[in-house]
Formats: C-alpha cells, structure tokens, sequence
C-alpha cells in the first residue's frame, strides 16, 4: 500500500531535520504539522500549501523546501499540509464519520473545503464574505462558514500566524502558473510588496498578476490586511484540469526548491 500524503508530509518535516511539531489539529482531530529551520532570533517566513483539499500534493513542493532550507539569515516555519481531513479524503475517500464527507462522496476530487464543508481559503477575517464567489451553503468550495475563523484549521493557522509575526508569506495552491500578491495595499506598502511578489515570481517561473481579484477572506488577504506584511499566493502548474496527483508537482517541486532562503534574502534588502 502506498504511503498516505499525511504521512508523506510526516516523514518530509522529520528528514528536514527541523523542529517538528504541530500548530493545531483539525476538525477530525488530525495533527496540522509544521517544521521550523534557521535562526529563531531573526526574520520569519511562513509557508503554507494544501488549505484546498484537492490541492492536497502542493504539501510535496513545501516539504522538499523544509529539507533544502539553510537558513543564515532567518528561519522559516514550513507548513505543508493545512487541511488534513480534506487531504485524506480526496486521497482516500476517508470520511472520519463526517456526514458532509459522506452525503460527498461522489465529489471527492473535486473538494477543496474541509471536512465540514467549509473553504478554509474564504474563512479569515479579511472582508470575510465579501468575494465575488462566496457562498453561504457548506459543500465542495467557497463556502465561507458560519463567521470568520469557525473552522478548527483557519483558527490554528491565523492563531500561529500572528504569534509568529513573520515578515512574509508564501501559500501554495494549484493551477495557473501565476502569482497574487494585492489586497489594498497603497504607497510605500505597495511597492514593498509588489517588488517581492515580482522577484518571487521571476525567481520560480510563474505570472504575476496585479489588479483587484474580488478575493475576499483568503489567508494572504489576511496576512496583508491585518499584518501588514507581504503575502503571496502561488498557483502552481500551469494547466490542465483537476484532479492533479503527485507525478504532476515533480517540476514544481525543482522550480520552488530553494525559494525560501531567496526570499528571506530579498526581506533583509528591504531594510
């Protein structure tokens, strides 16, 4: 039997040799992982992938960060796997006795919320429930939830991102090839961030996109709105159609390799 991503993602953060703990658990109780490499004393990155379930093999591109990631200016907080339950279930079929997941099953490749129903991307405090694509019935997407940070995986992830502080975010999702990176910024916060967004995207081989996307409750529009700091989200290949498995992240995986120390590199050229 093959190995299950979350335990794919298990043994990835163990073999980075980092301090590996967990930030939070899930609705179902699941474990949501995370290892820390570098200087604990100087800047912090954050990096996330699989909020969506069925972007569940971005994680592989995160943990093969947490293993090359050095380190010398800063220290980095790699965090593969956000929604374990969705994860397993469109892996799988697991349902963890969750009747959403079950009354579902049909839609399993196609789900990108958690195990309630909820789309974590469109569940933090950020305009929460002002996107172009909300909805406000509980299924495969863009469900926003009863209010913002009502999902057990939001919470944790917002809860840990804000103790943190870090000076930047980068968040893995799939498809397109291109990057986002606004959310009302103006002035010297704008040039700020876009000139980062630019040089990550120029460094990884993706678009960047500008222009107001009518996004609303996402975790970069979070980290942007209420942080202050620059957040990207990366959507990994280029094109084709879902669902992605692992073999379709291989050239993801060589182009995002070693981002992170670049990345905290370009911070400290900010100061």
């Amino acid at each position: 039997m093959s190995m299950s991503i979350t335990e794919r993602v298990k043994q990835g953060l163990i073999a980075s040799g980092g301090e590996v703990f967990a930030i939070g658990k899930s609705e179902c109780g699941n474990a949501i992982m995370c290892a820390h490499k570098g200087n604990t004393r100087g800047r912090q990155i954050i990096v996330t992938a699989a909020i969506h379930a069925r972007e569940c093999y971005t994680a592989l591109v995160v943990t093969e960060q947490a293993k090359a990631f050095i380190g010398k200016s800063g220290g980095a907080y790699f965090i593969p796997l956000v929604n374990p339950d969705g994860a397993r279930f469109f892996e799988s079929g697991e349902t963890f006795g969750k009747n959403m997941l079950a009354r579902n099953a049909d839609k399993r490749y196609l789900w990108k919320a958690n195990a309630d129903g909820v789309d974590l991307n469109v569940n933090f405090d950020a305009n929460w429930g002002g996107g172009k694509s909300n909805k406000l019935i509980a299924g495969a997407s863009d469900y926003i939830g009863a209010y913002p940070l009502c999902a057990a995986e939001s919470r944790a992830l917002a809860a840990f991102t804000e103790a943190v502080s870090p000076a930047a975010t980068i968040s893995y999702h799939c498809m397109g090839g291109e990057l986002y990176w606004e959310y009302g910024q103006d002035g010297k916060r704008r040039e700020r961030d876009g000139m980062f967004a630019a040089k990550i995207a120029e460094r990884i081989g993706v678009k960047k996109v500008d222009g107001h996307l009518f996004s609303a409750g996402g975790y970069k529009d979070f980290c942007v709105q209420k942080l202050g700091i620059p957040a990207v989200t990366v959507e990994l290949i280029d094109s084709g159609s879902h669902p992605f498995f692992a073999d379709a992240y291989a050239r993801d995986i060589e182009r995002n390799k070693f981002l992170i120390d670049y990345a905290l590199d370009l911070l400290d050229d900010k100061e």
